[in-house]
């Protein structure tokens, strides 16, 4: 079980390698999907809760940022938001 002072700062990591994630994926998508990756097994690992706000901006499947354009295609079908991953094909 990991110490409560533990659970903080990896808290405060995961949160600084997802927005860390989500500012580099439009200059190098593999480092982000890097910081990414790394997020959430830290998160995994100290049972840390992701919000969904933010785990909306990646893939579930590979973890990449999705940006619009560039890593995700955005459609409206049938007055429903559908997001695709470019790079996996996951929707």
């Amino acid at each position: 079980m990991a110490s409560r002072k533990a659970r903080e700062i990896a808290r405060k990591k995961v949160f600084e390698l997802l927005d860390l994630a989500l500012i580099k994926a439009r200059e190098d998508v593999e480092l982000a999907t890097n910081y990414a990756i790394q997020a959430f097994d830290i998160s995994r690992k100290f049972r840390i809760k992701i919000p969904i706000y933010k785990k909306r901006k990646f893939c579930r499947r590979c973890k990449t940022p999705l940006v619009p354009g560039l890593t995700a295609r955005i459609r409206v079908k049938r007055k429903t938001l559908v997001v695709t991953c470019l790079r996996c094909g996951w929707i």
